[in-house]
């Protein structure tokens, strides 16, 4: 095939992708939303003030001091007490609070006399990081008022403050994050949800518009997807989701994430050649897919479905020692894997490219890989239409 004949291609195929809204609606549309919505829910780093209430069955000077204590811990907020569980209860079932803490009876009592206390926690646990910063707060206060009970102790023995204070903690913790500097979820979240979003939308496009096609192919029409050579389609098609996705990656991985402040450690050059063979990865996969997709609608279904497995076992959110070994395999499979692994190293935490090469290599073999899959399943389809490559 002449270039002329390929930019002839090309430019079928934009004016294919720019002609059907459900497209453009995806690309732009979702990319977009996506950017905006997405990074909200982590906009403050961490999850702050859970609501809870406390369930006292002590009512005595000490708790009253422990639910002061674990109010003025930025992690939770006590709106009120309840008289018993059921009443806690209740209003979590009502979406007014997160948690609640149960004080035991005779708690001042036990602290006093040197018997172990247990402090019960109830919360909303479909919500992992509230109820983690509900623990973490009680924690916190249930510590500090130990701590304060044990000096005053070695006090009342005439011990020195300083030296009690020594006594009851000899050695003082200094925790310093080598990568997530803020301790928080944006910095790490967000750039690998992106990778994903850009991985799945792609994907729907180039369903959408094979699905299509293959519904026209079935109404008898002889498009130039039919008539062009599996080879040059592919390439064409790929050229043009390329060039966009491109755009598109330097949005995520340039404005929006100055906009949310995102730390990064690459330089651009090297996110690029990262991205480059795993857009093109991508694209090749999705022409593959969209060969078996025998309607439009097909490509969103199966997509959407697939995306919240595909970001679990991707090694980010879960950690990958406690997925199923089966699991971790087939998750390579998909090109977002490898990408967020290579992208995290890369951008988060200050990775020389070199150390992260092999995630490229990893998305090249895909790329080839998929797009020899895919040129076998349009010289299929043109076989099965009765219709003659040229």
């Amino acid at each position: 095939m002449t270039m002329n004949k390929f930019f002839a291609l090309v430019v079928l195929e934009i004016k294919s992708i720019f002609a059907d809204r459900s497209i453009l609606l995806t690309m732009f549309g979702g990319i977009i939303m996506y950017s905006i919505l997405y990074p909200l829910p982590y906009s403050q780093q961490v999850s702050r003030n859970a609501e809870i209430v406390v369930v006292d069955h002590d009512r005595s000077s000490m708790s009253r001091e422990l639910i002061r204590m674990v109010n003025a811990t930025p992690d939770t907020h006590i709106t009120g007490q309840v008289d018993s569980v059921r009443d806690a209860e209740a209003l979590i079932e009502q979406g007014d609070i997160k948690g609640f803490l149960i004080i035991p009876e005779h708690f001042r009592r036990d602290l006093l006399m040197k018997k172990p206390v247990t402090l019960s926690l109830g919360g909303d646990a479909s919500y992992f990081m509230t109820y983690s910063t509900i623990t973490s707060g009680i924690l916190k206060a249930g510590g500090t008022l130990s701590a304060q009970i044990k000096v005053a102790r070695l006090t009342v023995d005439k011990e020195n403050i300083l030296l009690a204070k020594q006594q009851w903690q000899p050695a003082s913790l200094n925790l310093q994050p080598v990568f997530n500097q803020g301790n928080g979820y944006l910095d790490y979240v967000v750039p690998a949800v992106f990778i994903l979003i850009l991985q799945q939308t792609l994907l729907i496009v180039s369903g959408i518009l094979s699905g299509s096609q293959n519904e026209r192919s079935r109404a008898k029409e002889q498009g130039y997807w039919l008539t062009a050579s599996p080879t040059s389609l592919l390439l064409a098609r790929c050229s043009v989701f390329l060039s966009l996705y491109l755009v598109f990656s330097l949005y995520y991985f340039g404005f929006a994430l100055d906009m949310y402040g995102v730390n990064r450690l690459a330089a651009a050059w090297d996110i690029i050649k990262l991205l480059v063979p795993f857009l093109l990865a991508v694209a090749c996969l999705g022409v593959a897919l969209g060969q078996l997709y025998n309607q439009a609608e097909t490509a969103t279904q199966v997509i959407l479905f697939s995306s919240m497995p595909v970001l679990f076992s991707s090694g980010f959110i879960w950690p990958i020692s406690e997925i199923p070994a089966w699991l971790v395999t087939v998750s390579q499979l998909f090109p977002s894997t490898a990408a967020i692994q290579g992208l995290l190293q890369l951008n988060q935490m200050g990775a020389d490219f070199e150390m992260v090469r092999h995630f490229q290599t990893q998305l090249l073999i895909q790329c080839f890989a998929y797009a020899l899959l895919a040129i076998m399943l349009l010289a299929y389809k043109q076989r099965k239409y009765s219709i003659s490559a040229v």
